[in-house]
């Protein structure tokens, strides 16, 4: 059993945005201050092999959980639809407070197969002390993905993914122009080199 425990503790006393269009911006490139933010939590990752005397096979399995606190410590006005009215106290959009990872896989000499589960936590899509609701926030989802690899020799291996094996509809995020969703069922592939 191999584990980490983390804290961390951020003190930003002028945190700053940037307006992208990769966040959901406009893609002006202009910078917004959001002031004096605490974002604080903890980390915990577990890993273990559950065929740790076979010579042949390995059964790793992980789990890993991050817990994140954020404020805001100061009160403002924004004519950023992100920060909106924000008062001191309210957590800052679009960071979970719970997040959560899970895998095992079948390792092999010749091939390896992987079955990840994660957890992305409720999150607040605007500035709030609030519960998070359908109004201000993106309820939580669970998403499966599986892949494989098999080496055909030392230095060529082939590979498959398939995201979100069970196509779950999920959202997440609400700019721009409304609810984003996230990736629908997908698969795939691909080939390595190793020189």
């Amino acid at each position: 059993m191999r584990g980490e425990l983390v804290g961390f503790y951020n003190d930003y006393s002028n945190l700053l945005g940037s307006d992208l269009a990769a966040s959901g911006g406009t893609g002006s490139l202009d910078q917004f201050n959001a002031g004096e933010v605490s974002v604080k939590g903890i980390e915990l990752l577990l890993n273990y092999d559950l065929l740790e005397t076979n010579n042949t096979f390995a059964l790793p399995i992980s789990f890993g959980y991050t817990f994140t606190d954020t404020e805001f410590l100061n009160s403002f006005g924004s004519d950023d639809g992100l920060w909106g009215e924000v008062q001191r106290g309210d957590e800052l959009p679009y960071i979970a407070k719970h997040q959560f990872n899970t895998s095992i896989a079948l390792e092999h000499a010749k091939f390896e197969l992987n079955l990840n589960g994660r957890l992305n936590g409720a999150f607040k899509t605007e500035a709030s002390a609030d519960a998070v609701n359908s109004t201000n926030g993106i309820t939580s989802n669970f998403i499966i993905d599986f892949s494989g690899k098999y080496h055909v020799t030392k230095t060529f291996s082939v590979s498959a993914k398939v995201i979100n094996l069970l196509d779950k509809t999920y959202a997440v995020a609400k700019v721009p122009a409304g609810l984003r969703p996230g990736h629908p069922f997908g698969i795939y592939g691909g080939i390595d080199f190793r020189f």
